[in-house]
């Protein structure tokens, strides 16, 4: 709102609190002219105001002084007329940790006010004198002085309880811009995530590899470990065999010499016909599928077995 005003008399600094003002004018008739002004724009809301005095002006509980060498004004803690310098009595009937505790938040008050080391030191001493007329003693005083002093700048180091995670994020390699966004990255976990360990991992962009994204898929009767489904060709899900082999699909029905293996003449597939007394109905070994393929026996034995099941077939029928 001052802002929008074009008065000379606007103040060059305005800080409030609550009802408290504290302002600068480059000249003091302005003050008096910045009085009149608040005053007038409503009649319910009137103020009054307090001039410096031997280059101080007391504002709320500090004493702000201005100084000729310092750039900045010196503030102090200040003590009203009617402070009686009255605490509860050392010999109080309370426990021990109030009082220490009083004396702690009272120094505290007295180090973030105050605006340069003497002036603390001098605000310090006044207040401990205050405590001894109570019966305080200066040890304690002392004591909790050296306690306040240590947490300010010798802060104790936070021990964690919970184990730090790590965690591996994949970025596509930029250049530059990739080591920038990897440096605010770790700045932003670091600030938030206290707990937590970024690593980032770049990725290479374009490749000769990925122009080339297609590969001839490895024709069925050549491949190996693989669990094999034939069905009728009549009768169709109603009759299949389902076997595993470690061997290529071609060389399960059929020998390396392209004539059927010794071994698969007691097998479902040569026995479907003859069960069926229909010559039409026969496994066809060429209409073969391959619904899984596994790393080697093992693996291959339990796939066989649990395919039926998820398929919801009758085994080898």
């Amino acid at each position: 709102y001052f802002l929008k005003t074009k008065h000379p008399f606007i103040p060059s600094f305005y800080r409030r609190y609550v009802d408290d003002t504290f302002c600068i004018f480059g000249e003091e008739n302005h003050a008096d002219l910045f009085l009149e002004f608040i005053n007038s724009i409503d009649d319910s809301i009137q103020f009054d105001k307090e001039c410096e005095v031997e280059d101080s002006l007391p504002f709320l509980d500090t004493i702000v002084k201005r100084t000729l060498n310092n750039v900045y004004p010196d503030v102090s803690n200040r003590v009203k007329p009617t402070d009686k310098g009255l605490f509860y009595n050392v010999q109080s009937f309370i426990p021990e940790s109030y009082k220490s505790n009083l004396i702690y938040i009272l120094v505290y008050r007295v180090f973030h006010i105050a605006s340069s080391y003497a002036i603390f030191h001098h605000d310090l001493q006044i207040l401990k004198s205050k405590f001894l007329k109570n019966g305080f003693l200066s040890v304690l005083f002392d004591l909790t002085v050296r306690k306040f002093l240590d947490k300010q700048y010798t802060p104790e180091e936070a021990i964690t309880t919970v184990k730090r995670m790590r965690v591996t994020r994949v970025l596509p390699n930029l250049g530059p811009l990739s080591v920038f966004i990897k440096r605010r990255l770790n700045e932003l976990i670091n600030r938030f995530y206290t707990l937590v360990d970024l690593n980032i991992v770049y990725k290479r962009g374009r490749t000769v590899g990925s122009l080339f994204p297609y590969k001839d898929r490895f024709p069925l009767k050549c491949r190996s470990s693989v669990v094999y489904k034939i069905e009728c060709e009549s009768c169709g899900s109603s009759a299949t065999h389902v076997g595993k082999t470690i061997n290529t699909t071609h060389e399960r029905p059929h020998g390396t010499n392209g004539h059927p293996h010794p071994s698969t003449k007691s097998t479902a597939p040569p026995e479907h016909p003859a069960a069926n007394a229909t010559p039409n109905r026969e496994l066809n070994t060429d209409n073969i599928k391959a619904p899984d393929t596994c790393t080697g026996d093992p693996k291959s034995r339990p796939a066989e077995s649990t395919h039926p099941k998820h398929s919801k077939q009758t085994p080898n029928t």
